[in-house]
Formats: structure tokens, C-alpha cells, sequence
């Protein structure tokens, strides 16, 4: 295949000047993407609390996305030794043991709702004194108040202090006083809730059992936790609904994989550029939900496989498709903008569905996409949980560019670039917010021929930047 090889470089962060990519581009070549900080915040959560009579859990391939640098700092102020050298992108983390977490001070979860949830949860079983976990940004207006009703239940103060109309942080936490042997949650609003359960109940050195009554958003997602407390030396038993649990988690070696969310996005480009690209460092048998990126790109047209240890993809999206993305909704994103694509070559209509989760995200992801790709000339539907795509009026090639607001969110700014890739002059504004989880996205495929948009006068902004969806 030929292309630049390019590994993500952790040190390159964008600056807040809008960037866009134009439909000339041909992304191509081979690629491994930033480490999955859905499997680091896990992990680096269970070092935490790990036995250190055993020693120090070991990380490579850790990178410098925000809410990896958020999960290092909690582990900082919380773990009994952290070392890292962010040149050879490793750590050591020396945990606490059960029951041993002493803050000395608030601990902020910046923007991170993962790791908001799973701090929340080991602070209220783990603590030795009252706690306070802060947010930042989109964070203080999301809710996840059946996390809160489980914890209270086992004996545990969980106090909101945003007043009666913002979300769930910043949360003051009282330890429990003794540790429960069931918790209960019911109608969890992510499965990022019960994952904050199991994580806090395997570092007990009791058996626990957590109980979820009603239906659990993004399952899949479950399967990640699941590995961690395994690699951890918890021992589990049952399902999703019921699970013994018996710790105490012992230290791990982890060499993180590359993130199945980035390669989405970057393999997404490559096929709505006309080019092919190879991803890197994802396990094969990987338990990362969004590696059925291959199968959905596949569902309209493009040529897509998994390759041992390689995501491949190559080949224009030539048809509509009708997509159910209830285990992986942050691939709604990446496949809207192939959607574009599709019905930008094929005049066809797309739907994903299974999309309910999304409008609690750093955003309101459902409205955010819909309005940047009415904006962008596309016939939009959205409701509570589906969107549609069809082909719209279209936008002229020669007309002025249009800026599109990410609203602070990562995944809304790849998805802004990719429609660059269908449509000329697009930009994204404050393109900066990708240092959530890609510093270096915008270098790293420009390395791959995402070739820049060319500068012409802006369009006027629509009321509320990219409102107007329907």
C-alpha cells in the first residue's frame, strides 16, 4: 500500500485557528493511532487500588490526551508512588490497597464523564476521608444520578454542589463506613455506571455483588471492564445483571492498544478520500466495540477487514445503509459523515439507529451532527434515538467556507473534518478540542494526505452557530 507510515505523536497539539480538509485530499497509507483511553482509565483506576506488597503496575503506551492526563493525575494524588515518562510514554503505579484512598484535595476529573464515574465510585468504597470530585467544562451540566442513588444506598454521602438545574459534579463524597457486600443500581443512564460499581467492588477483599435492574446502555462497553479486572487478578462470576465479585486486585503489566475510536475516524477518511489505509496495534481478539467500524463501512460499499492485528479500509461509500449502533454510538459520528459521503455519490438516504445515549455526551451529539450537516447541505432527520442523511440541495464548490462549531467536543470536530472530505470549504472551529483523546490528529493525517481546505471568505453563522436541524 503506498503512503506514510505515521504513529501518533503525542507533543503536537493544534492551536484554536479553524482547519478543515478539502475533497482533493487521498488519505492512504499505514498508521497506528493514540493508545484506547477507554481501556487506560480502566486500567490505571485498578492500579490505583491495587495490593503493593506485590509492587508497581506498569504501563506502556500511554499518551497525552486530556482525559489520560486527568486518570494520571488521580492516580497521583491517590496512589501510594507514580512514576512516568511521558518521552517513552510509560508509568508505574504503586497502589493502596482496599479501602486505603486518602485525597488531600479535590481531584478533578476535568471533562472526563469515565472517569468522573469510576472516581466517584472508588472514592465512596475505597475512601479514608470525605472526598470532593470537581469538573471542568461540559461535565458540570451531565447526570448520572443512578450512580449516585447505588452509592447512597450502600451507606455512602454522595452530595452534588451544582446547584438544582446542573448535573452530577462537582460531587462531595462520604466514604462508606463499612464496605457493602451487594450494590444495587437500577436503569443505569451508561454503562460507564456499572463499570464504576464493578471496578470499586473488585478492590474489596470481601465478595461483592452487583445487581442492575433494567436495560444497560452500550454494553459492550462492559466487556473492556470486564478484561481489566481479569488482567488485575479479580476474580467474577454471573452476568452483566448480576456479578460476584472478589478482590482484592493485585498489580499488572499493561501495554495499552492503539484506540479502535481514533482508527474509526482515520479509516472513515480513507475511504471517503478515495484512498486506503492500514491500522495498527489492535489486538485481534480485541475487546474494543468500535472495531465493527469494518463492518459498518462495509454496509455502505467501502472495502473493509480485519487483518490479524490490522484494521484495512479503502473505497468510496457508493451506497446507503442502515446501521444499529446501540453498542458502539460513538461510531455515530465517523459513519454520519460517511453517511454524507454516500449520499453525496449515491443520492441514497442512511439511517443509524440505537442512538440514545448520545445527546448527554460532551455534547448534545444528535443535535450538534444535525445541524453541521444541514449546514453542510444534507437532507437531516433526527429523533430521540435515530438520524437520517440523504443528499440535500448540495453546496457549491466555489462557495464561501463554512464554519462549523464542535461545540467543545472531540468526536463532533472529527466528524466535521471527515464532511471536508464530501464537501469544499468546510472548516472546524476551535479545532483545539481534539486534545481529548488525539493532540495530534490534525498533523498526524495531514502526514496521511489530508490535504488543508484552502482559505476563502466565511459564510454568516446560522442562530447558535450550527443550529437548525430538524
Amino acid at each position: 500500500m503506498a503512503g506514510t507510515r505515521c504513529r501518533y505523536n503525542p507533543r503536537v497539539v493544534p492551536g484554536s485557528k479553524p482547519l478543515g480538509w478539502s475533497p482533493s485530499a487521498r488519505v492512504e497509507g499505514v498508521l497506528r493511532p493514540p493508545a484506547s483511553k477507554s481501556i487506560a482509565q480502566r486500567a490505571l483506576l485498578c492500579a490505583t487500588i491495587a495490593d503493593p506488597s506485590a509492587g508497581p503496575s506498569t504501563f506502556l503506551g500511554l499518551d497525552s490526551g486530556a482525559d489520560l492526563r486527568a486518570a494520571l493525575a488521580f492516580a497521583r494524588a491517590l496512589a501510594t508512588d507514580v512514576t512516568v515518562d511521558d518521552d517513552a510514554g510509560s508509568a508505574s503505579v504503586l497502589g493502596t490497597g482496599p479501602r486505603s484512598l486518602r485525597p488531600a484535595g479535590p481531584l478533578s476529573a476535568q471533562e472526563s464523564g469515565t472517569l468522573a464515574r469510576f472516581a466517584s465510585a472508588l472514592l465512596a468504597l475505597h475512601g479514608r476521608a470525605p472526598a470532593r470530585v470537581e469538573a471542568s467544562g461540559s461535565l458540570r451540566a451531565r447526570r448520572s444520578e443512578p450512580l449516585v442513588r447505588a452509592l447512597r444506598s450502600a451507606g455512602a454521602g454522595m452530595d452534588p454542589d451544582g446547584g438544582e438545574h446542573a448535573g452530577t459534579w462537582p460531587l462531595a463524597i462520604r466514604p462508606v463506613p463499612v464496605a457493602p457486600d451487594s450494590i444495587e443500581l437500577v436503569d443505569p443512564v451508561s454503562s460507564q455506571e456499572v463499570s464504576a460499581l464493578w471496578l470499586a467492588a473488585a478492590g474489596l477483599p470481601q465478595e461483592t455483588t452487583v445487581r442492575v435492574r433494567g436495560a444497560i446502555p452500550s454494553a459492550p462497553y462492559l466487556e473492556l471492564t470486564r478484561r481489566e479486572l481479569l488482567r488485575f487478578g479479580a476474580r467474577l462470576e454471573g452476568d452483566a445483571h448480576e456479578l460476584r465479585i472478589r478482590g482484592p486486585l493485585r498489580p499488572a503489566g499493561v501495554a495499552l492498544e492503539a484506540d479502535a475510536s481514533g482508527a474509526a475516524v482515520a479509516l472513515a477518511a480513507a475511504c471517503l478520500s478515495g484512498g486506503a489505509l492500514r491500522v495498527e496495534g489492535i489486538p485481534a481478539d480485541s475487546a474494543q466495540g468500535d472495531v465493527r467500524i469494518v463492518e459498518h463501512l462495509r454496509a455502505f460499499g467501502c472495502e473493509a477487514r480485519r487483518a490479524g492485528e490490522l484494521l484495512v479500509a479503502g473505497g468510496r461509500p457508493t451506497r446507503a445503509a442502515d446501521l444499529d449502533l446501540t453498542g458502539e454510538p460513538d461510531l455515530a459520528p465517523v459513519l454520519a459523515a460517511v453517511a454524507a459521503g454516500a449520499a453525496a455519490s449515491s443520492g441514497a438516504t442512511s439511517t443509524l439507529r440505537g442512538l440514545g445515549t448520545l445527546r448527554g455526551k460532551e455534547s448534545d451529539r444528535l443535535a450538534v451532527l444535525g445541524a453541521g450537516l444541514a449546514r453542510a447541505g444534507f437532507a437531516v432527520e433526527t429523533g430521540d434515538a435515530f438520524l437520517r442523511v440523504g443528499p440535500g440541495h448540495g453546496r457549491s464548490a466555489t462557495g464561501p467556507v463554512l464554519l462549523l462549531d464542535p461545540r467543545g467536543d472531540h468526536r463532533m470536530a472529527f466528524a466535521f473534518a471527515l464532511l471536508g472530505l464530501v464537501r469544499a470549504a468546510i472548516l472546524v472551529e476551535r479545532p483545539d478540542c481534539v486534545q481529548k483523546s488525539w493532540p495530534s490528529f490534525w498533523t498526524d493525517l495531514e502526514r496521511l494526505g489530508a490535504a488543508t481546505s484552502p482559505p476563502s471568505p466565511p459564510s454568516p453563522p446560522s442562530p447558535r452557530g450550527t443550529q437548525g436541524a430538524t
